[in-house]
């Protein structure tokens, strides 16, 4: 019987022993499969971290190459807009400009110097197309050409110089006598000193400036140096 009992208590602790043995390895079994797993999932962490990366400086090289390419369209478009300021080179420059991604200073200056000078373009066109217009209408002549821009005619007299002067001494001597014209209507009397006919700037059978209006001098004209009067019929005398 106490052999028995031993045999019990031995058979107990063996089979006690092969419970624990198996208890410890499964769950070195699940510590080890734990680990495998996590060691997996930071291996494919890293992976995707690292296919990211390679797509995002793949992307900021495509980008980079585009704004390059972009730069190098906008410069040429600006090199002929500098070279020959229109609106057609002007818009086209803009437009190459303002699709370069996040822009670009540089080019961005350039853009608004050549609108800087267009604008003086367009006013100097402005004011000589005004200037032509002003020709065209004080000679509306087609033929008429003035290529120094005297304003005379290249083709008449005027474009000689002495010739340009005898008229600028007539334009001088008209505004002097219509000055003369004014102050003898302030003073009453003509250069002469005759009295002004009334409401009028000129005295009897007088220009203002003084000289014989056409009719006295017509009467003048017709005296013969001998004293007579030289008439539709002969010259007559007085008697």
């Amino acid at each position: 019987m106490k052999k028995l009992a031993i045999l019990l208590l031995l058979c107990s602790a063996l089979l006690f022993a092969a419970c624990s043995n198996n208890d410890t390895d499964n769950t070195v079994d699940s510590s080890a499969k734990v680990e495998t797993k996590a060691s997996e999932e930071k291996d494919e962490k890293e992976k995707k971290l690292a296919e990211e990366k390679k797509k995002a400086e793949q992307a900021e090289k495509e980008k980079q190459e585009l704004i390059s390419q972009k730069v190098k369209v906008a410069d040429e478009a600006m090199k002929a807009a500098e070279a020959n300021p229109t609106d057609e080179t002007y818009n086209t420059a803009k437009t190459a400009v303002e699709a370069i991604p996040d822009g670009n200073e540089e080019l961005q200056k350039r853009l608004e110097a050549v609108a800087a000078n267009l604008e003086v373009i367009k006013q100097q066109a402005a004011v000589q197309e005004q200037q032509t217009q002003q020709q065209q209408t004080a000679n509306p002549d087609p033929d008429f050409i003035d290529a120094d821009g005297n304003g005379f005619d290249d083709r008449s007299v005027f474009n000689d110089p002495a010739a340009r002067a005898e008229y600028a001494r007539g334009e001088a001597e008209a505004q002097r006598q219509w000055e003369q014209g004014q102050q003898n209507i302030q003073n009453g009397y003509d250069p002469n000193g005759q009295p002004l006919l009334p409401g009028q700037d000129h005295a009897a059978g007088s220009n203002p400036d003084g000289t014989p209006d056409s009719w006295v001098q017509g009467q003048l004209d017709r005296l013969t140096p001998d004293g007579g009067y030289m008439t539709d019929y002969g010259v007559i005398y007085p008697e």
